[in-house]
């Protein structure tokens, strides 16, 4: 039986992101059980706000690039590191990891943890260097896409560290999501994401116009913001697809959204890890993405939707026809898609996985 630690989240981000959900929700699923948690993040960030709620302890820190080169914000931390004999320290992103690894370090703190949640490759450097062999203990990964980037300049380090893929976890509701239809005989495709160059919906417009050709009765709804919209909305018009796909904003029931479509598609070029295809896969629905990055983590091609050739449009819309004209395909598509997120994101699991590993 393990025993109980004091265990600290370090997270300055003032606003609220992918990161700093995981890092949240870490928190409140570690102060439920027999360890110790605290918290250092920006006293006017969202995170504060959120841990309000909770009976996590809260350190207040501002951070910026070169915080790390003050003394004074260092031995602050030190201090607190040892006041409240912090065993393990995590840290979701650089900016925090050269400030409070470093005071992490000279405190004598057990456990420096770095959890790489975003999946682009970490530039060769005498800093980072320094971080990841002399200060950080263990590495988390989200996927292990975002590892192999990693691992592209810092392998030798790596192989030297404690590591573990842990994927994102998700709350699965008491009730499975139940399917809304649509009252049209319509099918509805749905896209969930920030509208930037990232997730690519760009490509949803030329594979609308490819579905058009083959004459299918079809609706594309884009769940989601972001500086691209007028761009997005724009070439919708001029392409003639306004009753084809319909750009809805921020949706903030995406359990509601999921519920509501026939199949999912993600177009994006790369995901440390697709937390929205698994939101899709619990409403049981079959996914659909580029055969890259992290998908083929998710998406097993055949079993519980499509991994699509990158950036390959004609293919994409071939599978997208053929799960319109197979309702049979679609639903064993989402049975299998709700089993495999059931048994690879579920809030408990994957939270038992970090308590094991930092034990």
């Amino acid at each position: 039986m393990s025993t109980s630690q004091n265990i600290c989240f370090f997270n300055t981000t003032p606003f609220w992101g992918g990161g700093e959900k995981w890092h949240f929700e870490a928190a409140q699923n570690m102060s439920k059980t027999t360890n110790k948690t605290f918290f250092v993040c920006d006293g006017k960030g969202e995170l504060a706000k959120k841990l309000k709620e909770t009976n996590v302890v809260q350190q207040h820190v501002t951070a910026g690039n070169l915080s790390f080169l003050n003394p004074t914000k260092i031995n602050k931390l030190v201090q607190f590191y040892k006041v409240n004999k912090i065993d393990t320290v995590i840290f979701n992103n650089p900016k925090d990891l050269k400030l409070g690894g470093r005071a992490a370090k000279k405190a004598g703190v057990k456990n420096i943890v770095y959890r790489r949640g975003i999946a682009v490759e970490v530039k060769k450097s005498r800093l980072n260097t320094h971080l990841f062999a002399d200060v950080v203990t263990h590495f988390i990964f989200n996927s292990n896409a975002t590892k192999e980037l990693l691992e592209k300049n810092y392998k030798n380090i790596v192989a030297t560290k404690k590591t573990a893929i842990i994927y994102n976890a998700i709350d699965f509701p008491k009730n499975p999501i139940t399917h809304n239809p649509s009252p049209t005989t319509q099918i509805i495709i749905g896209n969930a994401g920030r509208l930037v160059e990232q997730k690519a919906q760009r490509f949803l417009i030329d594979i609308a116009e490819k579905l058009k050709e083959k004459n299918l009765e079809f609706k594309i709804l884009i769940a989601g913001d972001g500086p691209l919209h007028d761009e997005l909305k724009q070439s919708i018009s001029d392409r003639k697809l306004n009753e084809n796909i319909e750009l809805l904003g921020f949706v903030d029931d995406v359990p509601n959204f999921m519920a509501g479509v026939d199949l999912f598609v993600s177009t994006a070029i790369w995901e440390g890890f697709g937390f929205v295809l698994a939101e899709a896969m619990m409403a049981k629905k079959p996914v659909l993405a580029f055969d890259m990055s992290s998908n083929p983590e998710l998406v097993k091609d055949g079993k519980n939707g499509f991994l699509v050739p990158p950036k390959n449009i004609d293919v994409f819309a071939d599978k997208i026809q053929e799960l319109i004209g197979n309702e049979i395909l679609r639903k064993k598509m989402g049975e299998e898609a709700y089993r495999f997120a059931e048994s690879n994101f579920e809030t408990k699991k994957q939270f038992q996985k970090l308590l094991d590993f930092i034990h």
